[in-house]
Order: C-alpha cells, then sequence, then structure tokens
C-alpha cells in the first residue's frame, strides 16, 4: 500500500499536467503570447503525441528493468519541464518545456500497471486499475475549477511553479519509499520486436485497438483543450462558471472509473458489455452536444452532454484489462503501453483536429480583452466531425471480444495452424 501511494501520488500530479495545459489557461495562453486557436491546441496535441508515442519505448523499458527503477527516472524528467515551463519567457521555450513534461509524464502509468500486476496479483487487477485511474482523475479535477481560480488570484505562471514544488517533494517521498520494495519482476533479455509484432498480430485485439484511438481521446479532448473554451464562447459562460462545469465532468468521471473497476467482478466478470455501455454513453452524449449547438440551446444545458461524457469512463477499466487478456501474460506492460498509446496518439490527432476546424473560422472571429471568440458555425462543424468518431467507435466496439475476466490462449498464425493440423493427422494415421 505504500509503494502504491507514493507512486499514485506523483502519478496525480503528472495527471494534473495533461488536464491543466491547455485547457483551463486557454485564453491566457491565447492572449499573453499571441497564439492562435490550432497553435493553442498544438500544444496540448504535442504533449500526447509525446506521451503516446513513447508508450512502447516505456513498456519495453519496465518489463526488461521493472516498473520503479523507470517510474522514478521518468518523474525527475517531468519535474524538469514541469519546472521549466512557468518560468519560459518565449513560446519556443513554452513548447520545448512541455514537451520536456509530456516525455517524463509517459513513464509514469505503465511502471505504476507493472507494480499492480506485482502487488496484488491477477484477481484484483481491475479493482486497483480503477483505483489508480481515479487518482489520476482527481488530479484532472484539481486542474479545473480550483487551478482556475488559482489562476485568477495568483496568475498561471506562479500556480505552475508551486505544483513544481509539490512534484518534487512527491519524487523525494516516492523516492524513499521505493528503496526497499521487494524484488521487482524484470526480464534479462533485451527489447525484442517480436513481442510487439505478436500483439499487432492478434486480430482479435485490432478492433479494441481501433477504438482505443476514438473513445478516450473524445473524452479527454473535451476535458482538457477545448471543454471549457467551448462553454465560454458558444454557451456565453464565465471563466469560473464553465470551470466549474469541466470539474463536475471530471468528478462524475472518477466516480465511473471507480465502479467500472468493481462492477464487472459483481456481474459475471464479463467486459463487453461495459465497453458497449461505454459507448454508447459516449455516442448520446456528442450526440446531446451537437444537437445543443444546432438549436442554440442555453449554455447552461450542456452540463448534460457533460455529464453524460463523463459517464462513459466506465468502460476505461475493462478496456485496459481486455488488453491485458488478450495477450500473453509475460507482456503486461507492453501489451498495455500499445492501447496506452494510441489513446495518446488518438487525443493528439482528435485535438489537433479540433484545432484546425476551429481555425478554419478564424476570420469570423472576434477578438475580446479575455481572448478571441470562435462562431457558432465553428462549434457546429466540430460538433459534426466528433459526432462522426463517436458512431465510428461503436461499430469497432461491437467487434472486441469477451474475455470474462481471463487471459485467453495467443492466436495461431493461419500457416502455423495448418501445419499442426497435418501433422496431427499424419500421427494419428500412425497409430
Amino acid at each position: 500500500m505504500a509503494v502504491f501511494a507514493s507512486m499514485a501520488s506523483v502519478y496525480f500530479l503528472s495527471y494534473f499536467q495533461r488536464t491543466a495545459v491547455p485547457g483551463t489557461i486557454f485564453n491566457e495562453l491565447q492572449t499573453d503570447l499571441r497564439l492562435s486557436a490550432s497553435a493553442v491546441a498544438l500544444m496540448g496535441s504535442m504533449f500526447t503525441w509525446i506521451y503516446g508515442g513513447m508508450q512502447i519505448g516505456v513498456g519495453f523499458l519496465a518489463d526488461r528493468y521493472g516498473g520503479i527503477r523507470v517510474f522514478l527516472c521518468g518523474g525527475l524528467i517531468m519535474l524538469a519541464g514541469a519546472t521549466w515551463f512557468p518560468l519560459a519567457s518565449s513560446t519556443g521555450a513554452l513548447f520545448t518545456a512541455r514537451a520536456i513534461t509530456g516525455l517524463g509524464s509517459s513513464f509514469m502509468y505503465l511502471c505504476i500497471i507493472k507494480e499492480l500486476d506485482r502487488l496484488f496479483g491477477h484477481r484484483h487487477f481491475t479493482v486497483w486499475l480503477g483505483v489508480l485511474m481515479a487518482v489520476g482523475y482527481c488530479g484532472g479535477i484539481t486542474a479545473t475549477l480550483p487551478f482556475e481560480r488559482a489562476c485568477a488570484a495568483f496568475g498561471w505562471r506562479p500556480v505552475l511553479l508551486a505544483v513544481a514544488a509539490l512534484t518534487f517533494a512527491a519524487l523525494l517521498i516516492a523516492g524513499l519509499v521505493l528503496r526497499r520494495p521487494g524484488r521487482e519482476t524484470h526480464v534479462a533479455q533485451p527489447p525484442s520486436l517480436k513481442a510487439l509484432g505478436a500483439i499487432f498480430g492478434q486480430r482479435r485485439c485490432w478492433p479494441l485497438l481501433v477504438s482505443s484511438l476514438i473513445a478516450f481521446p473524445l473524452l479527454f479532448v473535451i476535458q482538457t483543450v477545448l471543454g471549457k473554451k467551448f462553454l465560454q464562447d458558444f454557451g456565453g459562460l464565465n471563466s469560473q462558471l464553465a470551470a466549474t462545469f469541466v470539474l463536475v465532468m471530471a468528478t462524475v468521471s472518477t466516480v465511473c472509473v471507480i465502479l467500472g473497476g468493481s462492477l464487472p467482478r459483481r456481474f459475471g466478470k464479463r467486459r463487453k458489455p461495459w465497453l458497449l455501455a461505454g459507448a454508447l454513453v459516449l455516442l448520446v452524449a456528442i450526440g446531446c452536444l451537437l444537437s445543443g449547438t444546432l438549436l442554440h440551446v442555453s449554455g447552461r444545458v450542456f452540463l448534460i452532454g457533460y455529464v453524460l461524457l463523463a459517464c462513459s469512463s466506465i468502460a476505461a477499466p475493462s478496456n485496459i484489462s481486455t488488453m491485458k487478456e488478450l495477450n500473453r501474460a509475460d507482456s503486461v506492460a507492453l501489451a498495455v503501453s500499445v492501447i496506452n498509446g494510441l489513446a495518446y496518439v488518438g487525443s493528439g490527432l482528435i485535438g489537433h483536429a479540433c484545432g484546425w476546424i476551429l481555425g478554419l473560422y478564424q476570420d469570423a472571429a472576434t477578438v475580446t480583452a479575455d481572448g478571441v471568440v470562435y462562431p457558432a458555425a465553428a462549434y457546429v462543424a466540430l460538433c459534426w466531425f466528433l459526432a462522426a468518431m463517436a458512431g465510428l467507435n461503436v461499430l469497432f466496439v461491437c467487434l472486441i471480444p469477451e474475455t470474462r475476466s481471463e487471459t485467453l490462449a495467443p492466436e495461431t498464425p493461419p500457416v502455423k495452424a495448418a501445419v499442426s493440423q497435418r501433422l496431427g493427422d499424419g500421427a494419428s494415421g500412425r497409430r
């Protein structure tokens, strides 16, 4: 428990970094640095691209050297970027610091996943996975209204410097606790692309991999990049109320991810129903946002869509657990790294696409003292795009196989299966 708590505290702060910038301070960054919407969105996308692109490498490292060592190294890199970002004065330095923060943050989640499997075992894995994800989501909660209020009072640079100081303290405590946690499991052989090929070569994994590029990214982009700005521009809400709506969204996500970790054990240990429920709720939520933009409803009505978006988080633990159960037990970190990496690559792609869509309406935008306000037509187009992605996600989720919380035997390639069959027939004839 001490090992879990010390690592989870650093993960809390890494998730804060993912959520706080640029979403909560979108207008502040745009005004202070005179950036376009697509440039600010690119700052968020860059973070997620680096985070997602590093996942396979981190999976290899965690399987080889153990989660704890890799975790502490990543924490130090994240601390360096988190400290530099609020101190940077130029746009290039801010982007570079943000990239370093994303690089360090990319080590956190998978390393803890590796330790969860070792510390608590397969039987309790999904439950503790839900707890871990809830801790991260709490970091996301802190990055909404609490962060917005702190920035309004003290400015975003001093607040992020204070967060960097907390990260230093959490890492120091983790370093002391993790000195003697017990023998780590790691493999002696170097990373092999064969293990990675075995994961991508399984056709039964493909629908889950495609869904990972869509489902979580839709929720993540709205919560961390565009959700607050949408409520301010289209809904007419002030900064505090918009941040409160995102806070509610993050809180509901936290509750749902905890339920998603525990409920499958109580209802037949099935995964597919939870995955499908999350996909359908996500589609309904985006449909609510689209309907609201087409009907020009009051900004307060969008809270319904935001809450429904958050409810789709109930599928998150089953998503990770299914990926784990579709692959070999000795490739836990690598298998999870693939699906986690795709989720954040998808977040970067969808976030960048959303910024590009807003950029198409730059000439029709209004410049105010608080930032750039984009026209209603921009957000209608944005919601149509998100709705199309949500519908595509439902189709792929329907193709994901059911594992019933058991690790399935690896698929046999067609050629090998045919050879095995011929050998078996020959043996039968001899007998």
